[in-house]
């Protein structure tokens, strides 16, 4: 725990020179019905997401996110653990500076979970466990230490619709991948309401499938998302929402394996919340 709220103070002390000449920086707070990420119901019931976007000189970036449960919930993800942070997302990216229809971001992201612990390892044949040279049992690295994607994304924002389409890959193996695809459009509504409306699409590999959805049917349309956002600007920098939200698994044997596991309470649904940003 240490080591993570020493990475956390690092990440902020970072974050200062960027903030300062920032072309614009973005605190936000969303308090939502359920944590879903990639199709994946981590918890069902009320979470609160805070974060932190700054876009920093020469397309330099850097972002915070985190999750806290709000109640105990039963959840795969961190039961009995209302009120902690049970992950935390630091973020670095580039954005290539260069004009044109089609931007350039590459980006990596750093997992932390302060909730989980290290186990002890043993072998795969006999089930003992392992000893070093000195004959200590061995352990797995804690969890800050073992949780990095990298991505690049290609965005046509002045195109209809902005489509997107993002390339992820986690270093913990060379074939854990998948690739999103993204849509989005703004609707101004008046001068200071908005309809922001967006959909994704997910298509993972083999490895990402059976390590994050527990299902061996191999690479697959993972999942899909449809976002609606409501947002009242209270000034030029404030501004308020409402978020509502359908995520769902699509490959059916990915979903038959998800609901046969019982690891995850679903594997379609509708979820929400309310936002709120300030921009500076």
């Amino acid at each position: 725990m240490k080591k993570i709220i020493a990475l956390l103070i690092l990440a902020a002390v970072a974050a200062l020179p960027l903030a300062a000449s920032a072309a614009e920086a973005n605190v936000y707070a969303d308090v939502m019905s359920a944590y879903v990420y990639r199709g994946i119901v981590g918890n069902d019931e009320a979470v609160f997401q805070p974060g932190l976007d700054v876009a920093g000189p020469l397309g330099l970036g850097y972002s915070l996110w985190a999750n806290m449960n709000l109640t105990d919930v039963e959840s795969p993800w961190y039961p009995d653990s209302s009120g902690k942070w049970g992950e935390v997302d630091l973020g670095l990216n580039w954005t290539c500076p260069a004009e044109g229809p089609v931007s350039l971001t590459v980006g990596a992201t750093y997992f932390i979970y302060p909730q989980d612990s290290s186990v002890v390892l043993a072998d795969d044949e006999t089930g003992e466990p392992l000893v070093d040279a000195d004959g200590n049992v061995r352990v797995s690295k804690a969890p800050a230490d073992d949780g990095y994607e990298l991505y690049a994304e290609l965005a046509a924002g002045e195109l209809p619709l902005a489509p997107s389409v993002r390339f992820c890959h986690d270093l913990a193996n060379s074939e854990d991948w998948i690739v999103i695809f993204g849509v989005s459009h703004s609707i101004g509504l008046t001068d200071a309401l908005s309809l922001d409306l967006g959909a994704s699409l997910g298509y993972a590999g083999k490895y990402y499938v059976a390590s994050n959805y527990g299902s061996g049917t191999g690479d697959a349309l993972s999942h899909a998302q449809i976002d609606a956002v409501l947002t009242y600007a209270l000034s030029e920098t404030v501004s308020v929402g409402l978020k509502g939200s359908f995520s769902s698994l699509l490959d059916a044997d990915l979903r038959d394996d998800v609901d046969a596991e019982g690891y995850y309470p679903e594997t379609d649904v509708f979820f929400g919340g309310v936002t709120a940003s300030y921009t500076f």
